[in-house]
């Protein structure tokens, strides 16, 4: 080989060569090294949370008696009996409340029960009646702030019909639709509890 092939070889071996050594050592050794770092700060973290569980063990059993607490203080405000009895119980508290305040229920429709987590279950009635203002506002006061905890997920409310207009004695007749839902303690198999 002459000198100038020999030259041309050493100038391509010099550069192909760190350009080697850079994509087969370096860039490899970087990306793993990053990926540890990574794996690292997760690591911490979840350390971290561990001992941050580790010190709230101490203090599980009196969280669990409150929680306990609060669940004989609110069981009597839930719904008695499995979902569909519940759903009667439901049905009936609704009812009642509109015929005490005046409120008309032309259609009342029970809808199928779901799982609201922490051993409860929603049962849900879709009611659409009609009734005045005031006679609507108590009903949605007694089914809100009543013994049973009862919840109006939807409410829409439209003008029925309309009067002559300045009478200050016409009654307004308004149209309501109205979602109104209720719990039901569950035990941690699913058998509702008593």
């Amino acid at each position: 080989m002459n000198p100038r092939d020999r030259r041309a070889v050493m100038l391509g071996a010099a550069v192909l060569l760190p350009a080697l050594c850079f994509t087969l050592v370096v860039r490899p050794f970087v990306h793993a090294r990053t990926a540890l770092r990574e794996r690292l700060r997760e690591q911490h973290a979840l350390l971290a949370r561990e001992l941050t569980l580790v010190a709230a063990a101490s203090r599980l059993p009196e969280q669990v008696g409150d929680a306990a607490q609060v669940l004989r203080v609110a069981s009597p405000r839930l719904l008695p009996g499995a979902a569909f009895a519940a759903t009667a119980t439901l049905l009936h508290a609704v009812g009642d409340a509109a015929r005490r305040h005046d409120v008309f229920i032309e259609a009342i429709e029970g809808a199928a029960p779901e799982d609201a987590g922490d051993g409860l279950v929603a049962v849900q009635i879709n009611v659409r009646g009609r009734g005045d203002l005031e006679g609507l506002l108590r009903w949605l006061t007694a089914i809100e702030s009543g013994d049973r905890l009862l919840r109006v997920e939807r409410l829409g409310i439209a003008r029925l019909s309309g009067g002559a207009a300045g009478d200050p004695t016409d009654v307004e007749t308004l149209t309501l639709g109205a979602t109104v839902r209720g719990y039901v303690l569950t035990t941690p198999r699913g058998e509702v509890r008593p």
